[in-house]
């Protein structure tokens, strides 16, 4: 894998560039207006930082996530819409919590690493940012594919059976998912990161381990309430009408959002952790 991340453009260009996406996703109904201005900020400092072998899985993950959404909407949407689901469009706090992580690595990148630490770390960071990427590609693509089958997931707390949706459970097709969706980013990152098998394998584990921190903080975490007019178990702390739900577990300020950027960040851990565990396959850390 090359030390350095190559070919980025003059800020001015990636911020034109990101803007161009960011206002084609909102036309597309991807991205409200203000997830596209965030989109914008992350894709800037990402794209400019690093260029194209940087902006490429994040542009990966979005699109894939987005299709995948699209492709499952006349189930999984539905299901998810139920437990409290903010709609079709990512919204800023949405775009930050998927994208905050790597955006904030490209900084460290930029800021810090590329001045003070040898190639071979410089490596080690840009695994940790494609780990941190793929963790919420598994995760977006196991609730996506798990709900869509429609098999009665179980939870984690206490390994019943609950409806297709709910945070903090697992089915078989969500795993297979997670899985795949793990898989995905390096596989499309391949090209112009130059992966070798042993990184490759770093990058799938630690996003599969993020899809799976994810899970165990929506399990025991995670604020989760019962609907005042449905009485179904839901992330909303209000009622489609406005009463307050009545919180049955979690933290209130744990939100399925605050959990997807906890698991990037844990998915980030596990390949720091690998890779100092795997020194010899990673010469010479």
């Amino acid at each position: 894998m090359l030390s350095t991340m190559l070919f980025a453009p003059p800020w001015w260009v990636a911020f034109l560039l990101m803007a161009l996406c960011a206002g084609l996703a909102y036309l597309g109904r991807l991205l409200s207006w203000d997830g596209a201005i965030a989109a914008v900020l992350c894709g800037t400092i990402i794209y400019g930082d690093g260029g194209a072998r940087a902006i490429l899985p994040l542009l990966a993950f979005f699109l894939s996530a987005s299709l995948l959404s699209k492709w499952a909407k006349p189930k999984a949407r539905l299901h998810s819409v139920a437990l409290g689901a903010k709609g079709e469009r990512r919204d800023a706090v949405q775009v930050l919590a998927n994208g905050g992580v790597p955006t904030l690595i490209a900084l460290y990148f930029h800021f810090y690493a590329r001045h003070h630490l040898p190639a071979y770390r410089l490596e080690a960071v840009q695994l940790l940012f494609l780990s941190s990427i793929a963790a919420v590609n598994a995760d977006t693509w196991a609730t996506e594919i798990g709900t869509f089958f429609g098999v009665k997931p179980r939870s984690l707390r206490n390994w019943q059976p609950v409806a297709p949706g709910i945070s903090g459970a697992i089915s078989w097709p969500g795993t297979l998912g997670g899985l795949l969706g793990a898989i995905f980013i390096p596989l499309v990152s391949w090209p112009l990161w130059h992966l070798n098998v042993a990184e490759f394998v770093l990058v799938t584990w630690a996003g599969f381990m993020g899809c799976g921190i994810d899970s165990l903080l929506g399990a025991s975490l995670q604020a989760q309430y019962r609907d005042a007019i449905t009485g179904r178990e839901t992330e909303r702390p209000r009622s489609a009408d406005g009463q307050p739900n009545a919180k049955i577990r979690g933290w209130r300020w744990v939100t399925n959002d605050v959990v997807n950027f906890f698991a990037a960040c844990g998915a980030v851990l596990c390949a720091y952790y690998l890779i100092r565990a795997a020194a010899p396959l990673f010469p010479p850390y």
